[in-house]
């Protein structure tokens, strides 16, 4: 019996491609793409062109780790919805740290609050959220945040959010505490970077349960730092 000659890496990749029809047809036509582009001559289009596809390729490599990246703020907002709307997630941990009066004051910001609160409603999610508060809004010698913070605190509450409260200045030896995130059950971990007006430039979402995990363990020092919003009432 002659021995049975293995199929070639790169076939064998096909092969498994095939199986999931939405890749698949997605990797057909960048193959399509990529010989419509390799056709051209002009030497300076082939270093521009290259240029750019080894980004995309930069951007493919984080995809294929657990990991997407959104710029801006509608972008994000859209595919946060789908995962809090989505079968089997119960349970919402975010962290949200207030450095300015305009956090989550957007239009995209209020529209996922509105998620939440419409989520908490229904009975199909529950979201605690620690909320960690500059000293500017939250001075050592106020018992209570100032506005609009403490409006916004407020809706929450009501609303049916498990919030608690912390002071930033109390995280100046966990510095790494002081983060905006958000984690959906133990499926995604969302980090959100946002500018000096509060609004978000940036969210990366990944679905690494490893790095899910890290964040678990970070929500649980934090709440060595934050107090229940009922018990400071």
């Amino acid at each position: 019996v002659q021995p049975r000659t293995p199929i070639p890496a790169d076939l064998e990749n096909q092969f498994q491609l095939a199986s999931d029809e939405a890749f698949f047809n997605r990797q057909r036509r960048a193959t399509s793409l990529f010989l419509k582009a390799s056709r051209q001559a002009d030497t300076i289009y082939r270093a521009v062109a290259l240029e750019q596809v080894d980004r995309l390729l930069d951007r493919l490599t984080s995809i294929a780790a657990g990991t997407i990246v959104y710029d801006g703020t509608e972008a994000w907002r859209i595919f946060y919805e789908k995962l809090l709307r989505s079968p089997g997630l119960y349970l919402y941990r975010s962290v949200a740290c207030v450095r300015t009066a305009e956090y989550w004051q957007d239009e995209p910001g209020r529209k996922s609050m509105q998620v939440n609160f419409e989520l908490i409603e229904r009975g199909t999610l529950v979201v605690e959220r620690v909320v960690i508060i500059a000293d500017d809004f939250w001075p050592a010698e106020d018992a209570w945040p100032r506005e609009p913070i403490r409006g916004w605190l407020r809706e929450q509450a009501v609303r049916g959010v498990d919030l608690k409260i912390a002071r930033l200045s109390a995280l100046v030896s966990e510095t790494d505490l002081a983060a905006d995130l958000g984690i959906y059950g133990s499926r995604a971990l969302g980090v959100q970077d946002v500018d000096r007006q509060g609004h978000t430039v940036r969210f990366t979402l990944t679905f690494d349960f490893a790095r899910v995990v890290d964040a678990e363990a970070r929500w649980e020092r934090l709440q060595v730092y934050a107090k229940s919003y009922t018990e400071h009432l």
